[in-house]
C-alpha cells in the first residue's frame, strides 16, 4: 500500500513538472519599423499582447506571430524562442507599406481627386496607393465626371473610365471678356455637351484719359487736355450660336456684345499755353464705349487658349462746359472713335487662374468732332493691348481683373493760309482702363 502511495506521488510531481516545463517562458524584446505595431500570439482572437516596441513573455519554442499596423502589410510567421540564450532575445520587423495602383484613363485635362487631395491631371497612372477604399472624384469645367469609392488591392491595379460624353475633347471658345467658367471649358477641350451657352457679365471701369498735340502752333484754341477717374459701367454678352443649335462643330465661335456708360462727369485739366502747367476747368468729361464683334477660340493641349476675332467699336469722349478764360470750351473737341478692331488673345491655365494677353489694331473710320476741325485731312488709327487675370469663383460665376492700354495716333494735315483755323502736325491719345468684372456662364 505505501508503495502504492509513493508511485501515485511520483506521477503527480511528474505531471506537475511537465506541466511548469510546458509553460515556460523567456522575455523577447520586439520591435517595428515604423514603432506602433499591435503584436498577437497563436490567434488574434486571443487578444493583443503589446503594441511595439515592448518586451514580453514569450513562450519557449515556436509560437505562431501576428504583427498589424494601419496602411501596413501584416506579418504573419513563427517566432522561435530558445530554452538558453546568453542575453535577451530581440527581433526587428520592418513592415511594408501596404500599396496599390489607380489607373484613371480619358477624361483628358480633368483634376483627379482622390480623398479630397489634388492628384494632378487626367489621365494618369497612380503608384504607391495606400490600399483599401479611396473616395475618387474627377472634376472638368467645374462639373464632376467621375464620383465613386475604389477599392485599392495590396499589389494590384484599380482602372476608372469617365464617361466617353464627359471626357471627349472638343475646342469650345469664347470672347475677349470672358467668363471663367466657358474660359475653362475652352481650355479643358470641353465637348459640345459641355460648351458654353450664354455668359452675362456686369463690368466697371475706371479710366484715365491724356491727349497732347504735336507742334501746337495754335495753343489758344486747341490744348492738351487730361481726364482721370471716369467710371463706366455696363453689360457684356456673349452668346456661342452653335451650342444653342446644338451644332456638332464650331464650339468656340462666339457673337460678342459690350456697352458701358460714363456715370460721373469728370473735371478736366488742360495745358496753360503760357506757363505750361496744367490746371482744372469748368469742362467736364462723359465718355462711352460699344463693341459689337465675333470671335473664334481654341485650346492647346488642354493648358493654354489662343484667340481671334474682329468687330466694330465705338469709343465716344464728349465735354460739356462754358467760356473758359474768354476763350470758347471747345478748345477740348469731342472725340469719337468708330473703328474695325481686329484682334488677338492668348491665355495659360495657371491652377484655377487664367492669365491673359490681348492685343489688336483698331482701323479708325471716324474721328468725330476731332477729325472734322482739320478740314484738309487727317488720318488716325489706334491700338490696344491689355493684361488680366479671370478666376472660376463657382461652377458658372467667375471674376476678371483687367488693365488696358488704347492709343490713337493723329496726323493733321492744318490749313496754313487760315490763321483763324488749328494748327498742328499731330496728336496721341492715351486711354487707360482698369476693369473689374462679374460674370456668369450658362452650359
Amino acid at each position: 500500500m505505501a508503495r502504492a502511495l509513493v508511485f501515485a506521488a511520483g506521477l503527480v510531481l511528474a505531471s506537475g513538472g511537465s506541466a511548469v516545463a510546458g509553460n515556460k517562458t523567456s522575455k523577447v524584446t520586439i520591435e517595428t519599423d515604423p514603432p506602433g505595431a499591435k503584436v498577437y500570439f497563436n490567434l488574434k482572437e486571443d487578444g493583443e499582447v503589446c503594441t511595439t516596441p515592448c518586451t514580453v513573455d514569450a513562450p519557449i519554442g515556436e509560437t505562431p506571430l501576428i504583427i498589424e499596423a494601419e496602411n501596413r502589410r501584416a506579418i504573419i510567421e513563427n517566432l522561435v524562442v530558445p530554452k538558453k540564450t546568453a542575453r535577451p532575445m530581440k527581433v526587428a520587423y520592418k513592415l511594408e507599406a501596404a500599396l496599390g495602383t489607380l489607373v484613371v484613363e480619358g477624361g483628358v485635362g480633368a483634376t483627379i481627386k482622390i480623398d479630397d487631395e489634388d492628384h494632378g491631371k487626367a489621365p494618369r497612372r497612380l503608384d504607391d496607393l495606400q490600399a483599401g477604399a479611396h473616395h475618387v472624384v474627377l472634376e472638368k469645367n467645374g462639373k464632376k465626371i467621375y464620383d465613386d469609392f475604389v477599392e485599392i488591392e495590396i499589389g494590384h491595379e484599380a482602372t476608372i473610365t469617365p464617361s466617353v460624353a464627359s471626357a471627349t475633347p472638343a475646342p469650345n471658345l469664347l470672347d475677349d471678356a470672358p467668363a471663367i467658367s466657358a474660359t475653362q471649358a475652352a481650355a479643358s477641350g470641353s465637348g459640345a455637351a459641355h460648351a458654353p451657352a450664354i455668359a452675362v457679365t456686369a463690368a466697371v471701369d475706371a479710366g484715365f484719359r491724356q491727349f497732347t498735340y504735336k507742334n501746337n502752333q495754335s495753343p489758344l484754341i486747341q490744348r492738351d487736355d487730361t481726364e482721370a477717374g471716369q467710371v463706366l459701367i455696363g453689360p457684356i454678352v456673349e452668346v456661342w450660336p452653335t451650342t444653342l443649335l446644338g451644332l456638332g462643330y464650331l464650339h468656340g465661335l462666339s457673337i460678342y456684345a459690350r456697352y458701358q456708360l460714363g456715370v460721373n462727369n469728370q473735371a478736366v485739366s488742360i495745358k496753360d499755353p503760357q506757363s505750361g502747367m496744367s490746371g482744372s476747368t469748368a469742362l467736364s468729361t462723359s465718355w462711352s464705349s460699344l463693341e459689337v464683334s465675333v470671335h473664334h477660340r481654341w485650346p492647346i493641349a488642354d493648358v493654354a487658349t489662343v484667340e481671334v476675332g474682329a468687330g466694330y467699336t465705338d469709343d465716344r469722349y464728349q465735354f460739356e462746359g462754358g467760356v473758359i478764360g474768354g476763350v470758347s470750351a471747345d478748345i477740348v473737341p469731342d472725340a469719337a472713335y468708330q473703328a474695325v478692331r481686329i484682334g488677338g488673345r492668348a491665355s495659360l491655365r495657371v491652377g484655377g487662374f487664367e492669365p491673359f494677353l490681348t492685343l489688336e489694331n483698331r482701323l479708325v473710320l471716324d474721328g468725330g468732332a476731332m477729325e472734322q476741325r482739320y478740314k484738309l485731312g487727317t488720318s488716325v488709327n489706334g491700338v490696344r493691348g491689355s493684361l488680366g487675370v479671370t478666376r472660376n469663383i463657382g461652377d458658372h460665376f467667375d471674376v476678371r481683373l483687367e488693365a488696358s492700354l488704347t492709343l490713337y495716333s493723329w496726323t493733321f494735315q492744318p490749313d496754313t493760309l487760315d490763321s483763324m483755323a488749328p494748327n498742328a502736325d499731330g496728336g496721341r491719345d492715351f486711354i487707360q482702363n482698369i476693369t473689374v468684372a462679374l460674370g456668369y456662364t450658362y452650359f
